[in-house]
């Protein structure tokens, strides 16, 4: 019976003292303060850490430098301590009391370090001096989404209802991967970034105003595309799959491994996606022409495509100062599209002077294989560099189209297919340099050199009888660049500035028709840059910008072949043409901390001899379109970007801004147009439950300035929920694109002194997604890249060779 009594009384005991250990709140706090001045820092990445129990507290300190964190026990733990500006600090802390405060903990001033990435803390978007960056990683819509939907998230991006991409306002950026150049991001931007799925994204960088290291090509800027680059010890990987109601779908599988000195990482990821049938309808007027003055016409199309693509990166340290690395991407997609247009033509009484119907059929198979090699001395002092670097992409085409007209009233009935096989070639060679002097002067500099080659052969059957204007084309383009920059840091003021210098040589052979036609274009192009920024204190910079922007007219601007193939759309390039020149203008503010961040920047920029396409009415009906460099644009612009995170549960957040465009042109009908467009979007995301959450988000963007045309206001709305299992490893998503409107009306309207052309598409908009990632493995270090490699950044595409249109990117 005492045995029992001692028994019970010892259970009573321990279990009041779990109890009490349980409810028992261990709090620890103290304040981050400078060495030398012993005041309090902001913003301070706070981690408390036991490797035993997994147990991991995160948090920022607040204005004054002040922390306190809840813990679940008494033990030991490891105290971190992160700051840009500061050199880390690691530290043992014993917890034994309720309350333990640690008193005034130094932080000394030093190297700046990489971001630490902190999943409950990390923002959505970071404003740098020079870049906004939206995390990808943080947003829980890019497991279910492709990289072109998550685009309309991003701060000065917008993506209308016809997937036409502009940044800041502008049509003409360029578009790199890892801060390299992609040439299927020129030729096939819009397919490439509908099969580029945003889970293996990591952020996206929007450099309106890129220095002088950068390619001075890309009158909007740059946006540079991270790719997700998971860390490893060993080995790590992950493992995805999705699909939507479309009956789209896709995977992917990621791989990493480390052997001694040696790194290697690698993707695949392979789709299919549907877009269902699109119908259209229009109606113009010729206001100069008597016999084909009125026109209606409509359509459908659909569209259907797959895509296979894999990517690695190497890294072999050979010393603790000599690193070599390496990485390849290679891609591989093919499209169909089918339709049909119905066309009729009124004179002026409104009697029918003509009419046709015509269906169409289209394969195109495009690729890329590409790879680089870096290597990178460093030196014992802290950052110095010396990089050199050399790329080697090749990008095959083909494309087959099919017609088949039939006449109905005044015009003649035919059969057309026709045949592209293209391909280009491009070397890059580059140096580059970096030196911090002293911790107030850093300077830099570097030499490009682009060889690019390209080859287009082509051939066209009507009534299967070949035809002699055919566009077989040949095509060299050789690029010499070099950049000098210098970095001047005083107190919070902090100075950047440079210049880059470039010299272009085009030589083409145009062959049509039995006959060939040479063209040469040479161009020289000197750029400044200069940013001035201050940081009254920490989280806080005012700055001002200014640089230039080119756009160099890519092929499809310059080849002299003339496109007649269907007739009553011509089209032909202009060798003449020089590279637009833009001056642009920026005046910014950011705040950051840790629960509000808020980005504001005014912009303006201006261009004299901007690149425009000009569309005229010929007699008989036919629209012919050419390139001339005979605008003059002026854009003013305010943008603001602001988030509000209360707890690390709740995030809101809203993107928007204004902008004011005037654009003139000279063709002899002096075309001018001018207005307001304006865009916005709101979201929040909601963690609701353990390790789930529900995140909820909608746009709208008012219609495009453009010199001949407008279009109208487009708006989308999408829900979506993920849930972690797995202890975190496997990741379910669910979302909803537009799920309260089952089709959508996007219009186009085109004018001048000479017509007037209206333009409708109705096109399913309502779309399921369902995704599971699982990930492996155990993760430690990263495979070591070089700080500095190739970005190829300079050429203007668009025109019949770009899914894009005018001014698409790379």
């Amino acid at each position: 019976m005492k045995f029992s009594l001692t028994l019970l009384l010892s259970f009573a005991i321990s279990f009041s003292l779990l109890a009490q250990s349980k409810f028992i709140n261990y709090k620890v706090s103290g304040q981050i303060v400078e060495k030398l001045t012993g005041k309090g820092v902001p913003y301070v990445t706070v981690t408390l850490r036991n490797d035993s129990t997994k147990e991991r507290k995160v948090q920022a300190t607040d204005g004054s430098g002040r922390f306190a964190l809840n813990l679940k026990a008494p033990r030991k733990y490891n105290l971190s301590l992160s700051a840009i500006g500061y050199k880390a600090v690691t530290m043992p802390v014993k917890v034994t009391d309720a309350n333990t405060d640690l008193g005034k903990l130094t932080l000394e001033e030093g190297i700046e370090i990489k971001e630490v990435t902190v999943t409950a803390q990390k923002p959505l978007v970071r404003v740098d001096v020079d870049k906004i960056v939206y995390s990808m990683e943080t947003d829980p819509e890019a497991q279910t989404n492709n990289a072109l939907e998550m685009l309309r998230k991003v701060p000065l991006i917008t993506v209308d209802a016809e997937e036409n991409i502009t940044l800041n306002g502008q049509s003409n950026f360029k578009v790199l991967v890892n801060g390299k150049s992609s040439s299927m991001m020129s030729k096939n931007l819009k397919d490439v970034l509908k099969s580029f799925p945003a889970n293996t994204i990591k952020d996206i960088e929007v450099i309106t105003n890129p220095s002088s290291k950068y390619d001075a090509e890309g009158v909007g800027g740059i946006i540079n595309i991270i790719t997700l680059k998971k860390t490893m010890s060993g080995y790590n990987g992950s493992l995805s799959a999705g699909m939507d109601s479309r009956g789209s779908f896709n995977g992917s599988t990621y791989l990493a491994t480390k052997i001694d000195k040696f790194s290697f990482s690698t993707r695949i990821f392979g789709n299919q996606y549907k877009q269902p049938g699109a119908e259209s309808a229009g109606s113009g007027e010729y206001f100069n022409n008597t016999d084909y003055h009125f026109l209606t016409n409509s359509g459908k199309t659909t569209y259907k495509g797959n895509s296979f693509s894999f990517s690695g990166e190497a890294s072999y340290d050979i010393d603790s100062l000599n690193l070599i690395s390496m990485s390849f991407w290679g891609y591989t997609g093919s499209s169909k599209n089918e339709g049909w247009n119905s066309n009729e033509y009124q004179n002026l009484n409104h009697v029918v002077s003509r009419s046709y119907f015509n269906t169409r059929n289209g394969k195109n198979s495009y690729g890329s294989l590409s790879g680089n090699i870096d290597y990178q001395k460093t030196y014992k002092k802290p950052d110095k560099s010396l990089t050199f670097s050399y790329k080697l992409d090749n990008n095959p085409n083909t494309s087959n189209n099919s017609t088949v007209v039939t006449g109905l009233t005044n015009y003649q009935s035919y059969t057309q297919r026709s045949k592209n096989d293209a391909l280009g070639r491009e070397q890059t060679l580059q140096i580059d340099y970096y030196d911090p002097l002293t911790k107030m002067h850093q300077i830099e500099g570097g030499a490009k050199l682009i060889l690019r080659q390209n080859t287009s052969n082509s051939e066209t059957y009507r009534d299967e009888v070949k035809q002699t204007n055919g566009n077989d084309l040949d095509y060299d383009q050789y690029i010499l660049g070099a950049y000098a920059g210098y970095v001047f840091k005083w107190k919070k003021l902090s100075t950047k500035t440079g210049v880059r210098l470039e010299r272009t040589w085009n030589d083409g052979v145009s062959k049509s028709s039995g006959s060939n036609t040479d063209f040469k274009n040479r161009l020289f192009n000197l750029v400044p840059y200069i940013t001035i920024s201050y940081m009254p204190k920490q989280g806080q910079t005012f700055k001002a910008s200014y640089t230039q922007r080119l756009s160099r007219p890519g092929i499809w601007y310059l080849n002299p072949y003339l496109n007649n193939v269907d007739s009553m759309n011509v089209s032909q390039g202009n060798p003449s043409l020089k590279s637009e020149v833009s001056h642009a203008f920026e005046l910014g503010y950011n705040l950051y901390t840790p629960k509000f961040n808020l980005s504001v920047s005014s912009t303006a920029s201006f261009v004299n001899n901007s690149i425009e396409q000009i569309t005229t009415i010929q007699p008989n009906g036919a629209t012919f379109s050419t390139y001339k460099n005979i605008g003059k644009n002026q854009r003013y612009g305010l943008n603001i970007y602001t988030s509000y995170r209360p707890t690390v549960k709740f995030n809101v957040y809203f993107n928007g801004g204004a902008n004011y465009s005037k654009l003139e042109a000279n063709n002899g009908y002096s075309i001018t147009n001018e207005g307001f467009n304006y865009r916005g979007s709101l979201g929040l995301r909601w963690v609701l439950w353990k390790d789930g959450s529900v995140n909820v988000n909608g746009g709208m963007y008012s219609p495009n300035i453009m010199l001949q045309g407008k279009s109208s206001t487009f708006f989308y709305t999408s829900l979506g929920a993920s849930q972690y299992l797995l202890n975190r490893k496997m990741m379910l998503s669910v979302s909803a694109s537009d799920p309260f409107w089952h089709k959508k009306k996007y219009t186009y309207d085109s004018k001048d002194a000479t017509f007037y052309v209206h333009n409708e598409t109705s096109y399913l908009a309502q779309t399921v997604r369902f995704s599971v990632t699982y990930n492996f493995g155990k993760m430690n270090l990263n495979v070591k890249k070089a700080r500095r490699g190739i970005q190829n950044d300079d050429v203007k595409s668009g025109g019949g060779g770009s899914s894009q249109g005018e001014g698409s990117s790379n």
